[in-house]
C-alpha cells in the first residue's frame, strides 16, 4: 500500500470515535433521503395502484374489493369501436414498428455512421436533432408540412393535380401519420448506443475481413451483430418491456384520442385526467402488465440462449 493511503488510514483512526460516528450519520442521512423517495413515489404508488385494481367506489368514501374492473376490460376489448379495443391495435402497431422497422434502421444508420461514409458528420447532426430540439417543436412543424396549403399539399397538388386529404383528422390516415412521425424521430437514442458499442470493436477484426475481401452486409451481420450483441439484446428486451406502452405523442398532436388515434397510454391517461376514476385505469395498467411480464422473462431467456459469447 502507497504511503499516502498509510497515512490516509491512519488519519481516520486516529479521529474522535464521535466525529467518525457523525460522518456515518451524515452518509446514511443522505441516502435515506433516496431510499425515502424510491418508497414512497414507486413501491407504495405502485402497490397503491394494484389495490386500485381491484377497488370500485360505492360513493360516501366506501370502496369494495372485486375482480369488475377486469370484467369490464375484457367487456371493452371485444367491442370493436370501443377505446380500449382501438387502443390495443394502435399500440401493438406502435410496437410492431418500433421493433421491425425503427430498431433495425437505427442499426443499420449507426453502422453507416460508424464506416464514416461520406457525409456521416450531417447525418450523425440530423439524426439527433430530435432528441435535441423540443418534441412539440417538432411535432407543429411535422404537423404545418402535412397541413392544408403546407409544402406536402402543395407539392402533391402541383404535380399529380390532386388535393392531399387531411390526415390527422380522418380515421384510416391518422394513426399512420403519426407512427411516421415516431419513426422519424426514434433514431437519436437508438443511434447513439449501436454508436458506442460499434466504436468498441477492435479494428483488428474490422479489418482481417476487408483483407479476406468480404461485402459490407456480410460485415454488418456476421462480425459487428455477434460482437455487440449484448446491445442489441438490451435494446430489443426494453423494446419488449415497453410492448403496451409503446404509442405515439397523442397529447401533442392534439386528437385527444380521436380519429381512432387512442393508445394504452393515452387512454389511461385521459381517464385519470377526466376525472373518471382511478380503479379502472389502474386495472388496465395491471391486466396488460400481467401479459406483458411472462413475455419478457421468455424473450429474455430465449435471446440469452441466442448470445454468442464473444469477449473483446
Amino acid at each position: 500500500m502507497k504511503k499516502s493511503s498509510k497515512k490516509l488510514f491512519r488519519y481516520y483512526d486516529d479521529m474522535p470515535a464521535s466525529f467518525r460516528k457523525g460522518k456515518y450519520v451524515f452518509c446514511y442521512g443522505m441516502l435515506s433521503v433516496t431510499l425515502i423517495a424510491f418508497a414512497v413515489f414507486y413501491v407504495w404508488i405502485n402497490f397503491n395502484s394494484i389495490l386500485m385494481a381491484f377497488q370500485r367506489n360505492l360513493g360516501g368514501g366506501k370502496t369494495e374489493y372485486t375482480f369488475d374492473n377486469f370484467r369490464q376490460i375484457i367487456t371493452y376489448l371485444k367491442m370493436p369501436d370501443s377505446d380500449l379495443h382501438i387502443g390495443l391495435i394502435n399500440t401493438l402497431k406502435y410496437f410492431v414498428v418500433g421493433m421491425f422497422i425503427s430498431l433495425p434502421l437505427a442499426y443499420l444508420f449507426s453502422y453507416f455512421l460508424f464506416k464514416k461514409v461520406s457525409g456521416y458528420k450531417f447525418f450523425r447532426v440530423i439524426f439527433m436533432f430530435p432528441s435535441i430540439v423540443s418534441a412539440v417543436v417538432y411535432v407543429a412543424v411535422y404537423v404545418n408540412v402535412l397541413t392544408f396549403d403546407g409544402p406536402v399539399y402543395m407539392l402533391i397538388k402541383n404535380l399529380f393535380g390532386k388535393e392531399l386529404p387531411s390526415l390527422l383528422t380522418n380515421n384510416s390516415t391518422a394513426t399512420p401519420t403519426i407512427i411516421i412521425y415516431t419513426v422519424w424521430t426514434s433514431f437519436g437514442v437508438s443511434i447513439i448506443l449501436f454508436q458506442s458499442a460499434m466504436s468498441r470493436l477492435p479494428r483488428e477484426v474490422i479489418e482481417s475481413g476487408q483483407l479476406d475481401g468480404i461485402s459490407w452486409w456480410r460485415e454488418l451481420l456476421q462480425i459487428v451483430m455477434p460482437m455487440i450483441w449484448p446491445t442489441i439484446y438490451t435494446m430489443i428486451v426494453l423494446q419488449i418491456t415497453g410492448i403496451f406502452s409503446s404509442g405515439g405523442p397523442i397529447l401533442l398532436f392534439e386528437t385527444n384520442g380521436g380519429n381512432r388515434t387512442m393508445t394504452i397510454s393515452y387512454f389511461i391517461f385521459r381517464s385519470v385526467y377526466e376525472n373518471a376514476g382511478t380503479e379502472f385505469p389502474a386495472a388496465v395498467g395491471v391486466f396488460f402488465t400481467l401479459f406483458s411480464f411472462p413475455l419478457v422473462v421468455a424473450v429474455r431467456y430465449f435471446l440469452g440462449k441466442v448470445d454468442p459469447g464473444v469477449e473483446y
